[in-house]
C-alpha cells in the first residue's frame, strides 16, 4: 500500500491538481492542514483524502514527521501541493518496490519558476528523499534539512521523465514573500548556533550565490530567468545577514 502525504496551507486549487495526479498511484492520501482560510478543507472533503490539523509552523520539517505518522500505507510518498510526479516515475517507484532492493528513493525535482524549468543555477537535479518504507526516514527540526535515512537508497537518474514536477513560484513578488519568511527562519538558526554579524559573510555570502549559481552551475544558460533568480538569492542572502545583525543589536 502506498500512502501519499502531503502538508497543506491555503492551496486548494493546487491541491486539486495534486489529488488527480495521484489517483492511479497513490492507495491513500494523507493531509496535514495548518489552518486553512481558502477551500482546502472542502477539496479534500471533495476527493476523499484524509485531514488531520496542525498549528501553523513556519517551516514544513517542522511536521513532516507528524504527517508521514497518520499514513497507514507501508510505502509513503511526500510531496507539496505544488508538486506532481510524472508516468515514468510511477512506473519506477512501483518498480522499486517490487524489487525490495531498497528503503528509500532520492528523486529529482524539476522546478518550474515564473513559467519556466530551471535546468540549472544549482535547481536541476534537486534530489529530494521523497519515497521511503516508513519507519526508515524522519525529518529534524531545521529548515531544509536532509532527513535521516536507515537502510539503502536508490539515487535516481538526473532525467526529467523520471522527476518530482514542481510547479513552484509563479511571480515574483510570491519569491520575495517566501523569501522574506525563510531568510528570518536562517537568521534565527545562525543566531541560535552563536553564529554573529561579520563584514566578511556580508560581502562574501552574496558574492558566492553568484559564483554558484551563475557561473558553476551555469545560470546564463536558464536566460534572464537564470539571471534574476540569482539576483534574487544574493538579496535572500543580504536579508539573512541584516536580520543577524538586526537579532545581535537586540541581544546587547
Amino acid at each position: 500500500m502506498i500512502t501519499a502525504v502531503l502538508v497543506n496551507f491555503n492551496e486548494s486549487e493546487k491541491l486539486r491538481q495534486c489529488f488527480k495526479n495521484l489517483a492511479d498511484f497513490a492507495d491513500e492520501i494523507v493531509v496535514v492542514d495548518l489552518g486553512s482560510s481558502d477551500q482546502s478543507i472542502s477539496v479534500c472533503k471533495e476527493y476523499g483524502v484524509k485531514v488531520f490539523e496542525h498549528e501553523f509552523v513556519t517551516f514544513v520539517e517542522k511536521v513532516r514527521n507528524f504527517a508521514v505518522s497518520k499514513a497507514a500505507g507501508e510505502w509513503i510518498l511526500v510531496l507539496d501541493p505544488d508538486e506532481m510526479v510524472s508516468e515514468k516515475l510511477k512506473e519506477k517507484l512501483k518498480q522499486v518496490i517490487s524489487e525490495g532492493q531498497y528503503q528509500a528513493v532520492n528523486i529529482p525535482r524539476k522546478n518550474i519558476f515564473f513559467g519556466q524549468w530551471i535546468a540549472h543555477t544549482n535547481w536541476w537535479p534537486d534530489r529530494h528523499v521523497r519515497f521511503f518504507k516508513k519507519g526508515q526516514v524522519s525529518w529534524g527540526n531545521k529548515i531544509h534539512s536532509y532527513p535521516r535515512v536507515s537502510g539503502k537508497v536508490l539515487d535516481l537518474e538526473a532525467k526529467e521523465n523520471l522527476a518530482i514536477i514542481h510547479l513552484g513560484y509563479e511571480t515574483v513578488s510570491g519569491f520575495l514573500e517566501r523569501q522574506n519568511r525563510y531568510s528570518t527562519i536562517e537568521a534565527e538558526n545562525l543566531f541560535s548556533q552563536g553564529v554573529r554579524f561579520s563584514w566578511v559573510s556580508f560581502l562574501w555570502k552574496p558574492k558566492r550565490e553568484f559564483l554558484v549559481r551563475f557561473i558553476r552551475h551555469a545560470g546564463f544558460l536558464d536566460g534572464f530567468h537564470g539571471l534574476a533568480l540569482t539576483i534574487l538569492m544574493m538579496v535572500y542572502q543580504l536579508q539573512a545577514m541584516v536580520k543577524l545583525w538586526e537579532l545581535e543589536g537586540k541581544e546587547k
